[in-house]
């Protein structure tokens, strides 16, 4: 008894629409079509409280200069890099005096980094804070 074997993109389920037959004489395993590579971003800040960001970039390094290279344009002569992170989402929170950078966290997602950035600089200041910016370093699929 012969059984038809269903060929499935990456991550569908057998049985989907998104399936077909399996070509005769394939063993079944999908084919790569690229592979995903993981971003960088950095956060830079000057003495004024002024901050930089970037993010998307596929070195650390090109990371922070992009991120001295933003701060730098708002001004600044004092920019320093004072986080890095890849493949993960950043919450920038600052204090209750509504000036400078209160925490800076990164998670798996932006809520996770806003929850754990808030609650950091909660428990550091005794007061709420707030988030003044969020960003991902997303991963992007290259083709090949």
């Amino acid at each position: 008894m012969a059984l038809a074997q269903t060929a499935c993109p990456s991550g569908v389920a057998p049985g989907s629409p998104q399936c077909g037959p399996s070509p005769g004489g394939e063993d079944g395993s999908a084919r790569l079509t690229g592979e995903w590579i993981k971003t960088w971003g950095a956060i830079a800040r000057a003495s004024s409280g002024d901050v930089g960001s970037s993010t998307g970039r596929f070195s650390e390094s090109d990371a922070e200069a992009g991120a001295l290279e933003r701060c730098a344009g708002l001004g600044n002569s004092d920019c320093k890099v004072v986080f890095t992170y890849k493949n993960q989402c950043v919450a920038v929170v600052q204090g209750p005096d509504g000036t400078g950078v209160g925490k800076i966290v990164s998670g798996a997602t932006v809520s996770a980094a806003k929850k754990e950035a808030l609650r950091r600089c909660k428990e550091a200041s005794g007061s709420e804070c707030t988030v003044i910016g969020t960003d991902c370093s997303k991963p992007y699929f290259r083709e090949y």
